[in-house]
């Protein structure tokens, strides 16, 4: 594939692009977590950084599913899981029609012609993080998508207690223990989580060129 170069490079410059936003959370705020009392610098740093791991692995889903529409070919034949997200317009015509005989009738007459689908049916939302990109998320997204995730299993507790959990915590207006926070850690964590994320994706468009 000639342009291959095109994909990697919308992701590293999304990466960047990223990485410059931690950057500056880490200069604005890591001085203003130490004297903040009321923890409100604390967790604007746990939701902006959040923000960034969240935004970072959409745009990748993003570029990923434009590079396979752009290399063409079957889904069945690369990345048969992505079929579910080919069909998921199928099963929820299905659920809503409350699995009636009818409705499982046409989801099987319609799926003699979907099985051969190209990448231009699969639908991006399905894989996207949902704004709860924990583990088991991410477990069920990279299924989807055949990816290895065994370099994750060293930082699941981390990812889904410190980068998703705190969040989690704030977003809901919980106060959570923010005490063992330290922003230049935090961020930099969050910084290696986007470089595995960015290496992934871009591992998987060599594996399918």
């Amino acid at each position: 594939m000639d342009n291959i170069d095109k994909f990697f490079d919308d992701i590293d410059i999304a990466r960047l692009r990223r990485a410059r936003e931690l950057s500056e959370i880490k200069r604005s705020f890591a001085e203003l977590v130490r004297t903040d009392l009321s923890d409100i610098a604390s967790k604007a740093v746990v939701v902006l950084t959040y923000a960034n791991w969240e935004g970072f692995y959409n745009e990748c889903v993003q570029t990923y599913i434009e590079f396979l529409r752009h290399k063409g070919g079957r889904v069945r034949d690369s990345d048969w899981m992505l079929l579910l997200s080919a069909l998921n317009a199928d099963f929820e015509s299905m659920r809503d029609r409350n699995h009636s005989l009818e409705s499982r009738l046409k989801f099987v007459d319609d799926l003699n012609s979907k099985i051969d689908c190209g990448f231009e049916l699969v639908d991006a939302k399905l894989i996207e993080a949902r704004s709860n990109l924990d583990f088991s998320r991410l477990t069920q997204n990279y299924r989807l998508l055949s990816f290895d995730l065994g370099i994750w299993q060293r930082w699941r507790n981390r990812l889904d207690k410190e980068l998703v959990g705190w969040r989690h915590s704030v977003a809901h207006g919980e106060s959570p223990n923010l005490s063992s926070l330290d922003v230049n850690d935090h961020i930099d964590f969050t910084s290696n989580m986007l470089m595995l994320v960015s290496d992934q994706f871009q591992y998987a468009m060599l594996e399918r060129v």
